[in-house]
C-alpha cells in the first residue's frame, strides 16, 4: 500500500478528512470544506480537486456562493436574465464590505464561471475557485 493511501485512511478513520484534501489538492483552497449542506457542490469540488479541474470546482463553488446568498437574501436577488450572477456579486460585496479590489475578484470570477458554462474559452486558476469559496463562506458566518 502507497504512503497517500495509508495517510487519507488514517486521516479520514480520525475524521480529518479535509487534512488529506488540503495536502492533496497542494493547498489550492484556504477555506474549510464540507459546510452548510452543499452536499451535490461539494462531491463535484472534490472531483475536480482530484482531478486538477480548476474549470469544473469554479462551477460548484458558484452554486455554493449563490445557495448561500439565496438563502440569505432570497428578495434581493434579481430573475435569471436579468444580470442575477452579478447581483449574486454585489449582495456578496455589500454584506461582506469587500475591497473594490475584492469586489473585483469576485466578478472576475463570475465571469469566467459564466464562460465556462456557456462553453466558451478562458483561463481558471484555482485563486478563482477560492474567491467564490472564501465569499460563500463568510456569508455562511454572518448571523
Amino acid at each position: 500500500m502507497n504512503l497517500l493511501k495509508l495517510l487519507k485512511r488514517r486521516l479520514v478513520s480520525e475524521g480529518k478528512n479535509e487534512v488529506f484534501y488540503r495536502l492533496m489538492s497542494k493547498n489550492r483552497l484556504s477555506v474549510p470544506l464540507y459546510w452548510g449542506g452543499h452536499d451535490p457542490s461539494w462531491t463535484n469540488l472534490k472531483k475536480s480537486l482530484d482531478d486538477d479541474n480548476p474549470d469544473f470546482a469554479l462551477i460548484s463553488a458558484w452554486a455554493i456562493l449563490e445557495d448561500e446568498v439565496k438563502m440569505r437574501y432570497p428578495n434581493k436577488i434579481k430573475k435569471v436574465g436579468n444580470q442575477r450572477n452579478k447581483s449574486i456579486c454585489d449582495i456578496t460585496s455589500k454584506s461582506l464590505e469587500h475591497t473594490p479590489k475584492e469586489k473585483r475578484e469576485l466578478l472576475d470570477a463570475m465571469k469566467k464561471r459564466n464562460k465556462v458554462a456557456h462553453g466558451q474559452i478562458t483561463l481558471v486558476n484555482w485563486s478563482d475557485v477560492n474567491c467564490l469559496l472564501h465569499s460563500a463562506y463568510l456569508l455562511n458566518d454572518l448571523e
